[in-house]
């Protein structure tokens, strides 16, 4: 006997969709290319999955379709997506057209560069994923329950869209399009290529792309038949292409003085380069960061509180604050301690233990233990990565800041708060989107993927897990310094 079908009218789309009854709403539109995000991967705990059914907002992991049914999706704000970076200009050693690829965890940015090297068109979007999980653990998780083959369709949908309106921004016929270098986290790459990411999910989380190659784009990108694929190499589990990206962007392995690098997002990936040794790390930090898992978090996007001090917040775009994304979060917990309304321990210190930023946007004691939690194990990675190394945190000169959020971040509240060491306040520099910028450097010079391949296998990987004391670094970093008063 057949199931119940019932059609779903999505609206503004104006598409209708069948599925049998009892189909979980969520997944029905995350199969039709329609998921309205879900931080938690649709486990019911974020409550951010909304929708208006008829009429009536509901989350739609726990809407059970039981009826012909009208559903109004939320329009996303526009985001704040970085789509440049400081880096070396690109010169191309190719003939034709080149593009570049940088697929975040929250963004994906695409880069067209003519013969020369030149960037010619640039297109972004929110990446479609975030329908399946804010993180990649969640996307890991919604992979090995058989929801992998969806999420490489919608990355693959997204990148042709951006790579299709760049060639029609430059009048470009996209078959003349020769070299693709594609970056991204070592989740974000094998879902791309198709790769399960099984050795992702258990020790030793062992690297599935060892290699740099170079691949026909087609069964890719079909857009481009005639285009080049470059795959960098993983450095380790989840150190990928996109920090290999960064270190050919920064030159790091030619520096002579002791430089951090650090890019933080739902992960944050971090390279210490000391004296011709360069050893990398990962740290969990959490969504929480870009603004998921927060009480009133959301993207960098109009509506959002992006700073926040003592006097007061700035909001994107002005107007009333919807509520606040990462670097105002950062902002905001290194008020509370200026102010004294936050301990060390991490203590909200109100009545009701909230702090209220404007109206109906606050954060909750739990907001302030998710910062905690990221900003522990990102501050203790940092101090594994110099125990390695026999150095200090007095002995680094420099920390070069990677990716949208630490271009945005106020580099003092960072210090403040521990999620920077102290000892490098006056020293941190933001370089934008050093990840764009390294596949470019790729797309247009392909000798530099053997470069890629050699400096892959010269950085030095760390476990974090595995590290003796890191548990003990992680629990003593989930501390503030002491408040100070006056």
């Amino acid at each position: 006997m057949h199931a119940l079908e019932h059609k779903i009218t999505v609206l503004p789309e104006g598409r209708i969709l069948s599925t049998a009854s009892g189909t979980v709403l969520l997944d029905v539109l995350r199969d039709a290319g329609l998921g309205v995000d879900a931080p938690c991967g649709g486990q019911g705990t974020c409550g951010k999955c909304t929708a208006i059914v008829d009429g009536v907002e509901r989350r739609t992991c726990g809407c059970s379709v039981d009826r012909d049914m009208t559903v109004v999706l939320p329009q996303p704000e526009k985001m704040r997506i970085l789509e440049q970076g400081a880096a070396p200009s690109v010169e191309s050693t190719g003939t034709g057209y080149a593009a570049a690829f940088d697929i975040g965890t929250t963004t994906v940015v695409c880069a067209l560069l003519d013969a020369a090297g030149n960037t010619v068109a640039v297109q972004s979007t929110a990446n479609p994923q975030a329908a399946y999980g804010a993180d990649v653990v969640s996307r890991i998780a919604a992979a090995i329950r058989g929801q992998g083959s969806a999420m490489t369709a919608v990355i693959r949908k997204a990148m042709s869209e951006l790579l299709d309106a760049c060639c029609d921004a430059t009048e470009l016929d996209p078959g003349k399009i020769e070299t693709i270098g594609v970056v991204g986290n070592p989740c974000m790459q094998q879902l791309f290529l198709g790769i399960p990411v099984n050795n992702l999910a258990a020790v030793p989380f062992a690297p599935a792309i060892t290699k740099a190659e170079r691949v026909p784009a087609g069964e890719y990108l079909p857009l481009c038949p005639n285009a080049r694929l470059l795959t960098v190499p993983d450095i380790g589990g989840f150190v990928g292409a996109d920090t290999m990206g960064c270190i050919l962007a920064s030159r790091l392995w030619e520096a002579e003085d002791t430089v951090l690098l650090v890019d933080i997002g739902t992960n944050g990936e971090m390279v210490l380069a000391h004296r011709g040794r360069m050893v990398a790390c990962s740290t969990a930090a959490g969504p929480a960061l870009e603004g998921a898992n927060i009480s009133c978090g959301m993207r960098a996007a109009a509506g959002a509180i992006d700073h926040v001090t003592v006097d007061g917040i700035h909001v994107i775009s002005g107007g009333e604050a919807k509520g606040i994304c990462g670097s105002g979060l950062i902002d905001a917990v290194a008020v509370m301690l200026e102010k004294g309304v936050l301990n060390r321990r991490g203590r909200v210190l109100t009545e009701n233990h909230n702090y209220e930023l404007a109206d109906g946007v606050y954060l909750t004691q739990e907001d302030i233990r998710q910062v905690q939690l990221a900003k522990g194990a990102i501050a203790a990675g940092i101090e594994r990565m110099a125990a390695h190394l026999w150095i200090t945190l007095e002995d680094i000169d420099r920390c070069i800041l990677a990716g949208a959020f630490g271009s945005y971040l106020n580099p003092d509240s960072a210090c403040r708060i521990g999620l920077i060491p102290e000892q490098l306040r006056g020293q941190i520099t933001a370089a934008g989107n050093l990840a764009l910028e390294g596949a470019k450097l790729l797309s247009a010079d392909e000798t530099r993927l053997t470069l890629a391949q050699q400096l892959t296998e010269r950085v030095e990987y760390l476990e974090l897990a595995s590290q003796p004391g890191f548990q003990r670094s992680f629990a003593q970093n989930m501390f503030f310094r002491e408040v100070r008063h006056g």
